[in-house]
């Protein structure tokens, strides 16, 4: 007991340097209430939570020395759609009116209070997720133990992919192909008239489980998982041409994380040749950002904006768009909604459920919290640190650290199944990791029905094929091994 007692001493002084950074940064964040002028304001704030960002990134980078990985994505998405603003208002830039800016409809201390609160639930959030990871690593990466079900061969797990792809491929491109036609036949707003039932939506994200699937299955065989990873980035870049971008964006960044670790795994300077690849990146989706704007389809037009878009500033466009997500925490905080204390993160796992007669609308409407807020009539969506006040108001910074010890297991199992070869584990832990970036500008509860039955379909096809293993001895079923 005593040699524990040290060890954890230990451990907590190793990392008071880290500890005592974090909370220094919080009272300085604290203390940017008292300012009152805007400019001021902002430049002190930006210069705050970049070093916030810097800090964050560099103690993810020291666990395992790369860049690419799921913490570092995700605060780094984290910080674009809750700060996207304010480094644009720090060096008094301007980003155009077609962005939602909270502060034309707030008040600036409104605005001030968010910010903070921001603040507090990231640093919470990180070390939940840092520490957590930490401890469970020290705990058990030399005794990772899975049961026997879960030692699934690369070849099975094609076999699932295969199946996946089989089942979801067709209502994928019906969905993809009605979208684009509606896009074409009246702007972007016109997609939304595509009515299309919740569980067909379901089946057709069968097809993103199945590349995930099928990116593992083939790492043994770059070549065929290299086909498959370029190929699919063709397929979601076309599709999101009719103006729907965000869960295009996550999946593509979900399965970067798992081609590059298991296939690929880049240099430092490939990294940078990425980074300057991303940046012409930027230029298309500022592209198809403006495109849904129009409201005609000449040739003249297009060409016309596409010009625009590549010769406007790519990083301030990309942060001005996706930090509008910051309006929802503005608004949830300036409507003071009545705690739910937790309900709206349980309830809709009830959503895993079809929706038969519509029995579950009300939790779906629960779910959408800004349903109940004041969107000032913007067309906003959702937000994890929004969620969260609306949730705990205030308090809710501090369940931050439960999220983030949620988000450090997710973080635990990709490293460890990784490290020890459990693919088919590594393949159930990656998978979320879309649906937790998509959560960043989304709600909580919709993660569990996608997740559930993806995951739960291929963990009942990895117990029949251990069924058929099994009744077929004498080896029929070779080619399941």
């Amino acid at each position: 007991m005593k040699n524990y007692l040290l060890s954890q001493k230990e451990y907590i002084l190793k990392y008071k340097n880290l500890l005592s950074i974090e909370v220094i940064l919080c009272l300085l964040g604290c203390g940017t209430l008292l300012i009152t002028h805007q400019q001021t304001w902002f430049i002190i704030f930006f210069l705050i939570t970049l070093l916030q960002l810097i800090i964050h990134m560099t103690s993810f980078f020291q666990l395992e020395k790369k860049f690419i990985t799921f913490p570092i994505i995700f605060f780094i998405l984290s910080y674009i759609f809750n700060y996207g603003h304010i480094p644009i208002k720090a060096f008094n830039m301007d980003f155009g009116n077609n962005v939602l800016f909270p502060l034309w409809y707030i008040q600036f201390d409104v605005y001030k209070e968010a910010a903070v609160f921001a603040l507090l639930a990231q640093t919470m959030l990180f070390i939940g997720l840092f520490f957590f990871y930490k401890y469970m690593m020290k705990k058990h990466s030399n005794s990772y133990t899975s049961h026997a079900i879960f030692d699934v061969s690369l070849k099975k797990i094609k076999l699932i992919g295969i199946i996946c792809f089989l089942i979801g491929i067709i209502p994928t491109l019906y969905i993809d192909i009605s979208r684009l036609i509606l896009f074409f036949q009246g702007g972007y707003a016109n997609t939304f008239n595509l009515n299309v039932h919740d569980f067909v939506e379901v089946i057709a994200n069968f097809f993103n489980f199945s590349i995930f699937a099928l990116i593992i299955g083939f790492s043994n065989k770059k070549r065929i998982a290299n086909i498959i990873f370029c190929s699919t980035i063709i397929y979601k870049v076309i599709m999101m041409s009719s103006g729907g971008r965000g869960e295009s964006i996550v999946f593509l960044v979900g399965l970067f994380i798992v081609w590059e670790n298991l296939v690929y795994n880049l240099s430092g300077k490939q990294i940078f040749y990425l980074i300057l690849l991303g940046y012409f990146g930027l230029v298309l989706l500022n592209f198809i950002a403006n495109v849904r704007n129009i409201s005609g389809f000449s040739l003249t037009e297009i060409v016309n904006v596409f010009l625009y878009s590549l010769t406007d500033n790519q990083i301030v466009m990309a942060l001005s768009e996706f930090g509008s997500t910051f309006s929802t925490v503005c608004f949830t905080i300036a409507s003071k909604p009545g705690p739910t204390f937790g309900l709206n993160y349980i309830l809709p796992i009830i959503l895993v459920l079809p929706n038969i007669g519509g029995f579950n609308a009300n939790v779906v409407n629960q779910m959408i919290y800004t349903n109940h807020i004041n969107a000032f009539n913007q067309p906003i969506g959702g937000s994890y640190i929004g969620e969260l006040f609306y949730s705990f108001h205030w308090a809710g910074f501090l369940f931050a650290l439960i999220l983030g010890v949620f988000l450090g297991y997710i973080y635990y199992r990709i490293v460890i199944s990784r490290k020890n070869k459990k693919y088919f584990l590594y393949l159930l832990a990656t998978y979320i990791t879309p649906l937790l970036f998509f959560w960043i500008r989304g709600y909580f509860g919709a993660i569990y029905r996608e997740y559930i039955w993806h995951c739960g379909f291929a963990i009942l096809l990895v117990i029949f094929f251990e069924y058929l293993s099994k009744k077929y001895k004498k080896g029929e079923f070779k080619w399941l091994k």
